[in-house]
């Protein structure tokens, strides 16, 4: 199957909370009764799937500093995979995410390991067909985008039995570090938040009450939590930005 088969498009809403492990527990055992696993998740043995993500930015952080500032419309460019090992050819998505004000909307197409690597060497996809491969490269080059941070992260994903299309995920042990491919090798992980768990929700239209009851009763707060800024605030030795304004 080639990527042309295989790109996709997605647009939805996004809201973001953190909670210590023993608040994360009191929150699935109160989600448990509407939800189902998604595909990913059922597939593990221990109910969560690896996601690790490359991020793309300029040699002097645009892309991060727009999110610093809190720009309404912006945008990511990302390679990720469900894998951390590059053995039985895993994977490989190539995304482009743009925020419109509230409104996140996903472009990606899959690519193989060869593909991957050519890139991240030459700069340019051996794929010329695709266009979100096209518009990827595009963008690399017109801004001279480069790797940054890589992210990793256990996920636990889950869909709403009502068929409402919201999906849920928790995300346990988001690190990162700097890195200039997909694997590295010897990394070195910088946790983000030691014995916090990560609980989003997206959706496309509204949140039905017995989810927004659960997240009044258990006193959740938006927070925006991106790992794009989180990962280069904890691994990219050299960004100098203020602590104080970490998100």
């Amino acid at each position: 199957m080639n990527s042309d088969d295989r790109a996709f498009e997605s647009s939805r809403f996004e809201r973001k909370y953190r909670c210590p492990l023993n608040q994360y527990l009191a929150i699935r055992s109160s989600l448990y009764p509407f939800l189902k696993n998604d595909h990913f998740t059922k597939r593990t043995p221990d109910n969560k799937y690896l996601v690790r993500s490359l991020y793309f930015d300029t040699f002097d952080y645009r892309l991060f500093q727009e999110k610093i500032n809190g720009n309404s419309n912006r945008i990511k460019f990302r390679i990720r995979t469900y894998s951390n090992s590059p053995k039985n050819e895993p994977d490989i998505r190539v995304e482009i995410k743009v925020r419109q004000a509230n409104l996140t909307t996903k472009y990606g197409a899959y690519i193989n390991l060869s593909n991957c690597c050519s890139f991240i060497n030459s700069r340019n996809w051996d794929n010329k067909n695709d266009p979100i491969l096209i518009e990827f490269e595009r963008q690399v080059h017109k801004f001279n985008l480069i790797p940054k941070t890589l992210v990793e992260y256990e996920r636990e994903g889950f869909h709403t039995i009502d068929g409402n299309n919201i999906r849920i995920t928790f995300d346990h042990r988001i690190r990162s570090t700097s890195a200039k491919d997909l694997f590295p090798e010897n990394i070195f992980w910088h946790l983000h938040y030691d014995q916090m768990v990560v609980l989003e929700i997206k959706y496309q239209e509204t949140i039905p009450n017995w989810l927004n009851q659960i997240i009044k009763n258990h006193k959740l707060k938006l927070v925006a939590n991106s790992k794009f800024v989180n990962g280069i605030h904890a691994s990219c030795p050299d960004l100098i930005y203020p602590s104080w304004n970490r998100i």
